[in-house]
């Protein structure tokens, strides 16, 4: 006969184990966005590059010139115009 001991012994390693045991074996798979489009290829190459006039130095600052960057929503390239930008600290 079991003692009550071994009983209880036996019984709080199951409750241990199984709970355990199920997130142990659990996996984990990346599924996709079922709302998101795929990109559509690009068509062609950008537009020339527009001139911009270069606004004079700000001090803590740096002038990004501006670019052509494809716009999957709208299915074409797209100007972003030139902007400042914080100059990172020297490390």
């Amino acid at each position: 006969m079991l003692s009550r001991r071994s009983l209880l012994t036996g019984l709080l390693g199951a409750v241990v184990a199984i709970p355990l045991g199920t997130i142990a074996t659990t996996d984990a798979e990346a599924q996709p966005r079922p709302d998101r489009r795929p990109e559509q290829p690009r068509r062609g190459r950008p537009p020339p590059r527009r001139r911009e006039r270069r606004p004079r130095p700000r001090p803590g600052f740096v002038w990004v010139p501006g670019r052509w960057i494809w716009s999957a929503r709208r299915g074409r390239w797209v100007w972003v115009s030139g902007h400042w930008v914080r100059r990172r600290g020297r490390r």
